[in-house]
Parts: structure tokens; C-alpha cells; sequence
């Protein structure tokens, strides 16, 4: 046993002598032959292999072989042993055209390519580098990226596809898109692991990102950024790492200053039913502290992909017109004085037509959340009668409670822990009932029951509804 063990320990030494001058281990590996990991590719070499020729055919330029030798510790550019292991990183890997698709649409979009010929964009369109996109009025456009990555251009809007690539082998996604003009939303798939890299540019910003959400806005010379999930690396174009935004915080840059993060402000309630009157679909906020200004998108999706139609108003109404009665989703959020936008809130909800005279009934509120009972209240006269309903999901086909009351007040036992849905119609006198009112969103936990507001991920939805 003693000797099988010396043996084992002489093996160990003569493979260590084996090292070659590129201070890798001598590869099984044919040479030539590449294999690729998440972060880059090892390729072994052949005979001839210089640091500077692996770095002109493999890499984005030939002064590459300093930083190659640092990463293999080879400390000159000499010939390297056949077979030899070269770890090249995906950041150093030269690259090749990418492109984007298309996947939603809707009103007036133009678009030129990089040699300056007009395109026609429809859903499964293909976006190559160079292009210029615009939106019109109530004009939205969504493009997916090779990595699943989103961007999403609202009306009144333009910018400039100014890098879509992806490094050869690994296919890390590089891309740069320049904002000329309005607001740019991206969704940016995670880009830690595969070393991607995406930036969104303007005359006076640059924001990088590794995987997050946010917005980015020019207007007036003045740039605003708001990080919704993830974190963003602000900046100007000599210090493009000025500031890194966290999420629900957004900063402001002007051509003189790079300004501090500051707090988002929270996602707003809506506090009645949505209604259509004289073709315009009406909307009423519950005023927040600090807003000046509220904005509001339709959708036909849960994701906002499909975006119909926005609008934004400094009251706590806003109107949006040529709206036809249906099922939306609705998003909603707050700009506070520096005209940051606050974090969303995106609700389903139903547009019906609404005579003049016809109130808009308010959304339910938690006023008491004991051990033993649900106890809500909404707007309303304590002599008229109400329908209200409580559900498990945010299409009440899975009802817990379904009550009528006269007041503006029930008490109902208190349901497990979990989120619930409510919402509350009045009754006329005729027994006709009303719409009902938005939808609110309740938390029950151990100990509290809390609005929310925020919907069940559609996925959510799905497996709630056929539990």
C-alpha cells in the first residue's frame, strides 16, 4: 500500500513538470478545436500560434495579446506548445451581426435602415444595427432581443439601433441604442454570466446595465433615469460609472451636473372604476404626497407589450380618448416635481359606458384586520345598497365571500393567508346594479391585511383559476 502510495505521488510530480511555457497543462484536445463555456471559449493551440495571431483571428484587435498573456500567464509573445489551453473571456471575443424581432405594434411607426431606405414595420419585422425608429401619437413598438431582452419605444419617441452584435462562439449580446428623442422602457435580460453588454445613450447620458428594468427619458436637454428592478450604472460620457441606481430610485443629468439617486415615488391607487363617456375612457387616482403629474398606459396584455394608448395629466383624472369599451390592463404611475416617474402599478380592469350622471363607484379599502375578521369600507352613502365581493383570483370565478349590505361597510371572517381580491357595485333602486369598481388587491399575513394593488402574475393567474 506504501508503494502504490509513493507511486501516486510521483505521477503527481512528473504531471506537474509537465506544464508547458503557456503555464497551462499539456490538452487531450485536438488542436485548433474550440470549446465554449458560458463566459468565453478555450481554444487549443496549433502549431505556429503566437499570443498576437490567436488575438488578431479570435479577438476584436491584435493588442489583445498582452491581455490574453496575463490571463493564461504567458509573459511574451512566442511561439506556444501545440495543444496548449488559451482561455479567451467573451468580452475580448470579436463579434457579428445580431438582430431584433418585432413582436408588437400599434399606430404610426417609421423606420429607415443604416443606408438610409424607409422600412415597413410589422409584427415578426426584423431590426438590424443602424436602423432609426419613431413613434407617433399613441404609437407603440416592442423588440426582443437574441437573449430575450425587451425594449419598448412609447409614442412620441425615436432612437437610433447603434450596436446590435453578439460576440462569435458565446453569442453575448452587445447592444447600444441612442435616444434622440422621448422615452425608451428596456427589459434587460441578465448579462453577468455570459459578460453582455447593453447601454442606452444620449447626447448627454449613458446608462449600463447587467440585467435590470428601467426607463430612460431625454427631454429639454435634461436626461431622467428610473431603475424599476436591478440596478443601472449612470453616468456621462467621461464618466459613464458616475452613479449606480438601485431599484425604485432614478436620478436627473443635465449637460452641468450628474444629480444624486432619488427615491421613486410608490405606485399610485386608482380610486374608482375606470368608465367611458363621449368615447374617452376616464380615469381617477387617489392623490399621492409629492406628485405633480400622473400617466397612465392601456394595454391588452398583462406585460404592456400591446400598449394602445397613454395619457397624463397634472390632476388626479386623467382622460384618454378614442378608447372603445372592453378588458384592459391598466398602468399607472406618479412624476414627482423633478419629473421622475414613480414605480408602476398594473391592474386589470373593465371600460364600460357611463352616463353622465352615473357615479364612479371607489375600490374597497382595509379598515380593520384582526385575528377574527376582514372589515372593509369604501365611498359610498350608508343608506344605498351594495354587492360586494371577495375572490381568490383577480376574475372572481373563485369567489370566497359574495355579500349585498346596506352601508359603506362590511365585516366579513378573516381568510387565510394569501392575497385576495376585492371590489364593490351599488345597487339602484330598481334592483339594477351598476359596474363594479376596480379591482383591489388585499395581503392577508400573520398578523396584518394590507392593500397592495398589484395583480397576480399572469402565470399566477392561470394556476389560481384552475386550482
Amino acid at each position: 500500500m506504501r508503494i502504490s502510495l509513493h507511486k501516486l505521488i510521483l505521477a503527481a510530480v512528473l504531471t506537474l513538470s509537465s506544464l508547458t511555457a503557456a503555464g497551462s497543462f499539456a490538452s487531450t484536445q485536438t488542436p485548433g478545436n474550440i470549446t465554449v463555456q458560458t463566459s468565453g471559449i478555450t481554444y487549443y493551440a496549433q502549431a505556429g500560434d503566437t499570443l498576437m495571431t490567436i488575438a488578431q483571428r479570435l479577438t476584436t484587435r491584435n493588442a489583445n495579446w498582452v491581455a490574453l498573456g496575463k490571463i493564461n500567464q504567458i509573459n511574451k509573445d512566442s511561439n506556444i506548445p501545440v495543444g496548449s489551453a488559451i482561455f479567451i473571456p467573451a468580452e475580448l471575443l470579436a463579434d457579428e451581426a445580431s438582430e431584433a424581432t418585432v413582436i408588437a405594434r400599434n399606430g404610426v411607426i417609421t423606420a429607415t435602415s443604416a443606408d438610409g431606405a424607409s422600412v415597413s414595420l410589422d409584427i415578426g419585422s426584423k431590426i438590424t444595427e443602424g436602423m432609426k425608429i419613431s413613434t407617433g401619437i399613441n404609437s407603440f413598438l416592442t423588440l426582443s432581443l437574441a437573449d430575450q431582452s425587451r425594449i419598448s419605444l412609447p409614442s412620441n419617441s425615436s432612437v437610433l439601433v447603434a450596436k446590435l452584435r453578439k460576440s462569435l462562439y458565446t453569442g453575448s449580446p452587445r447592444t447600444e441604442i441612442k435616444l434622440l428623442r422621448g422615452r425608451v422602457v428596456s427589459r434587460v435580460s441578465p448579462l453577468n454570466l455570459n459578460k453582455g453588454l447593453f447601454e442606452v445613450r444620449t447626447p448627454l447620458s449613458v446608462a449600463g446595465v447587467r440585467g435590470t428594468h428601467f426607463r430612460v427619458s431625454l427631454n429639454n436637454q435634461r436626461v431622467t433615469t428610473e431603475v424599476l428592478d436591478g440596478q443601472v450604472a449612470v453616468g456621462a460620457r467621461r464618466t459613464p460609472e458616475a452613479l449606480m441606481l438601485p431599484v425604485a430610485k432614478g436620478n436627473l443629468i443635465t449637460r452641468e451636473t450628474i444629480g444624486p439617486a432619488i427615491a421613486l415615488l410608490p405606485p399610485p391607487q386608482f380610486s374608482g372604476a375606470p368608465y367611458r363617456q363621449g368615447g374617452s375612457a376616464k380615469f381617477a387616482i387617489a392623490p399621492i404626497a409629492d406628485a405633480r403629474a400622473y400617466h397612465v398606459q392601456i394595454a391588452q396584455d398583462a406585460e404592456m407589450l400591446h400598449l394602445l394608448a397613454e395619457g397624463s395629466s397634472n390632476s388626479s383624472e386623467v382622460v384618454i380618448n378614442n378608447i372603445q369599451e372592453g378588458d384592459y390592463f391598466i398602468r399607472v404611475a406618479a412624476l414627482d416635481k423633478s419629473s421622475l416617474e414613480g414605480m408602476p402599478r398594473t391592474v386589470p380592469a373593465t371600460i364600460r359606458n357611463r352616463n353622465e350622471a352615473a357615479p364612479v363607484q371607489a375600490a374597497p379599502s382595509v379598515i380593520n384586520g384582526s385575528l377574527k375578521e376582514l372589515a372593509l369600507h369604501w365611498p359610498g352613502s350608508v343608506d344605498q345598497k351594495y354587492n360586494v365581493q371577495v375572490a381568490r383570483d383577480p376574475e372572481f370565478s373563485w369567489l370566497l365571500f359574495t355579500n349585498s349590505v346596506t352601508g359603506n361597510e362590511i365585516r366579513l371572517p378573516r381568510p387565510s393567508f394569501g392575497t385576495y381580491f376585492a371590489r364593490v357595485q351599488s345597487v339602484n333602486a330598481d334592483g339594477s346594479a351598476n359596474p363594479f369598481s376596480f379591482v383591489q388587491t388585499l395581503i392577508v399575513t400573520d398578523q396584518w391585511i394590507i392593500n397592495d394593488g398589484h395583480p397576480l402574475h399572469p402565470k399566477e393567474v392561470s394556476r389560481s383559476v384552475t386550482r
